[in-house]
């Protein structure tokens, strides 16, 4: 909507109050410019995270912030009349640019820092999203301390065209908001889906105006401006609740506002999140006694009218497996079998009852590449049968001339030894347990390198001298369309980094040896460390680092040579991640369980200590990491043993460290371990 005070109940909201100062409302974004003229008399204060490096701040990320704050904390008389200017503001910036927006530690540490301020309302502008809506730890105990404190978080639900889930949106105790076009329709890209079920509303998210670091205005359109609406809407009606002598209870007005929402009606009502927000009917509950069952009734799957001091039950459940989590309704990850729908077109085609629709100038919320390190097979594709048949033709295999066969992978090997340049026209397919998953394009200089390994893996599998191949790479928007119809998103690769192939008995074996050797290597340096250190002669250069410092004292069962059972265990282990774990490789954690199933050596260290005591591996674990780096993304891979001759001896754990900032994970540290306590 053009003008915000024709929303009903926006007009009498504004006479009820414009804000109390008792009221304190956080917004986290990037670093608003509160020089702007409607900010002048506004009781705000800017920070930025502590967390942050001294980068500057971006030019989207500073426009951004201004604008959606204005919404929010314009002052009357001003060119942007916000919903509450008399109302306290914080503004908390946690991201600078896209890579520090995209970090779940710096929105939970900001969450965190607005809590420790007594914020009632916290507004968080940045939507991180993924095929799972699922949330490092981080980011969910901070949701909860939120919902315990009294607080409520607003954020917006994305503008991925229900492509993507939007975290935090997607959480249940999170308002997610939609965005309306001027019309009432829902906006062609605003994200919907099961997910944002009883904890989301739609608010007007096209033509909303607001202020310019420059000092200028401007009308924006998207889910993060229609999200500082209800933002405003919330931080006012609390305000005048105050005022009216009563409790600040941000949770109230937000469960009354979704309980009292119009039902979205019209083109593309389907894809209406919740219900249209509607003032008037909120302000008739809170101020003039109007039952709440009068309104309730047009939207059965809205959340009752209650407080929620509590936390939900569904924050206080351990994470579920990202293979549990229901898929956005256009999924890349659900592997369609022909043509998915293009929703990006289908929605504008439906928008405003068929006229003409002008594209959004609106982002996208997802940020692209998204990184990912697999695990599985590569075969091959030909796209199309045009292309099928001319390498048929060109191997010799054309109109029952010679042997060639396209479709056998020796074959095609052994001719693109002498054409290489062919390689290009495949359709490289990275398999994962037999299912075709991604398109592999090598890109960059380096892009040749990657074909011709791509040659020799597809070689190697055909041989049987290996089985398994880890991919890591930058998944893109685009895709490809196979054979038989299946469309894969495009994998990007630039390098060879990265890219191996092997046999997980194999793997075992040689990391088993790379351990033990690593332990007996240890004990000798040790032992001569010792010595040199009694004499005169020691100095600075015989210091012992990584495995060989510790195997001498205290993992002394690393010394003892591993056995057929424990080559069994490490491999039935690594075939377990590799076949039978859930495989979402562009998931942060799963990334983490990849990298460590490829590199072998921490998991071969755990078991031959393990093992050699006595103990039998139980099950495996993650947990996001408090070991990182700034910047960095690191998941703790947990393995459990148990003694299975007595069951009164505790459990054991080992822990070690992986960071998946980087498209290649990495492994950060030593391998801890320690008596179980659950």
């Amino acid at each position: 909507m053009p003008d915000l005070n024709a929303l009903p109940g926006v007009l009498r909201l504004r006479a009820l109050t414009q804000g109390d100062p008792r009221v304190l409302t956080a917004v986290i974004d990037g670093s608003p410019v509160i020089t702007h003229p409607s900010f002048d008399g506004a009781d705000v204060t800017a920070v930025r995270g502590y967390w942050l490096d001294d980068r500057e701040d971006s030019e989207g990320s500073t426009g951004h912030a201004t604008h959606i704050t204005s919404v929010i904390f314009g002052q009357p008389g001003s060119e942007v009349p916000g919903l509450a200017p008399r109302a306290r503001g914080l503004f908390i910036a946690s991201g600078v640019d896209d890579d520090s927006a995209e970090s779940e530690i710096g929105i939970a540490r900001a969450i965190e820092y607005a809590l420790s301020q007594g914020a009632q309302i916290i507004h968080c502008a940045f939507c991180h999203p993924s095929q799972t809506g699922q949330t490092q730890s981080w980011l969910t105990d901070a949701v909860r301390k939120a919902e315990e404190a009294g607080a409520i978080i607003v954020a917006p639900a994305g503008n991925d065209y229900g492509e993507n889930w939007c975290s935090p949106a997607a959480m249940s105790t999170v308002l997610a908001v939609g965005a309306l076009a001027d019309d009432g329709a829902p906006m062609h890209f605003t994200n919907f889906g099961s997910r944002y079920d009883g904890h989301s509303i739609m608010g007007p998210g096209e033509n909303v105006l607001g202020a310019k670091p420059d000092g200028d205005v401007v009308n924006q359109k998207g889910t993060s401006v229609a999200a500082p609406v209800l933002t405003g809407l919330i931080t006012a009606i609390t305000s005048a609740l105050v005022q009216a002598g009563r409790p600040p209870n941000p949770q109230l007005v937000r469960n009354v506002l979704l309980a009292t929402a119009r039902p979205c009606t019209g083109a593309g009502a389907d894809r209406c999140i919740g219900g249209e927000v509607a003032v008037d009917r909120a302000l008739e509950v809170l101020f003039d006694g109007v039952a709440i069952a009068s309104f309730a009734v047009d939207n059965a799957r809205i959340l009752a009218l209650q407080p929620a001091p509590d936390a939900p039950s569904a924050l206080q459940e351990p994470p579920r497996p990202a293979s549990q989590f229901q898929l956005p309704p256009h999924s890349s990850a659900t592997h369609h079998t022909g043509e998915p729908p293009l929703p990006r077109e289908a929605y504008k085609r439906e928008e405003r009852r068929g006229d003409a629709v002008v594209p959004a100038v609106v982002e996208p919320s997802i940020k692209y590449p998204a990184r990912t390190f697999a695990i599985g097979t590569i075969s091959y594709d030909f796209g199309n049968e045009i292309t099928r048949d001319s390498f048929t033709e060109a191997m010799g295999g054309g109109y029952g001339v010679g042997t060639g066969v396209a479709t056998d992978p020796q074959s095609m090997v052994d001719y693109l030894d002498t054409n290489p340049a062919e390689a290009l026209r495949l359709i490289w397919v990275l398999k994962i347990n037999d299912e075709a998953r991604f398109a592999i394009t090598p890109v960059g200089p380096f892009a040749s390198d990657v074909y011709d390994m791509l040659a020799a893996l597809l070689q190697g599998q055909a041989k049987g001298s290996i089985s398994v191949v880890s991919m890591p790479g930058s998944a893109e928007t685009g895709t490809v369309t196979l054979l038989d119809g299946t469309t894969l998103r495009k994998l990007h690769r630039n390098g060879l980094r990265g890219i191996y192939g092997w046999h997980p008995a194999n793997l075992a074996q040689q990391c088993l040896a790379a351990v033990h050797g690593d332990a007996l290597k240890g004990e000798e340096k040790g032992l001569a460390a010792k010595a040199k250190s009694e004499s005169a002669t020691a100095g600075a250069d015989d210091e012992v680092f990584g495995i060989d410092g510790i195997a001498t004292d205290i993992w002394t069962r690393l010394r003892i040579e591993p056995s057929r059972d424990v080559h069994l265990a490490v491999q039935d282990f690594l075939e377990e991640i590799y076949f039978r774990a859930p495989q979402d490789p562009s998931i942060s954690v799963e990334r983490a369980l990849n990298l460590a199933a490829t590199n072998g050596y921490q998991i071969a260290m755990a078991f031959l200590d393990a093992l050699n005591d006595g103990l039998q591996y139980q099950a495996y674990g993650t947990e996001y990491s408090p070991f990182s780096r700034v910047g960095g993304n690191c998941w703790e891979i947990v393995l459990r043993f148990k003694d299975p001759a007595r069951a009164t001896r505790g459990a054991r754990e080992y822990r070690f460290t992986i960071d998946v900032a980087d498209t290649l994970p990495v492994a950060v540290g030593r391998v801890r371990r320690w008596a179980a306590v659950r």
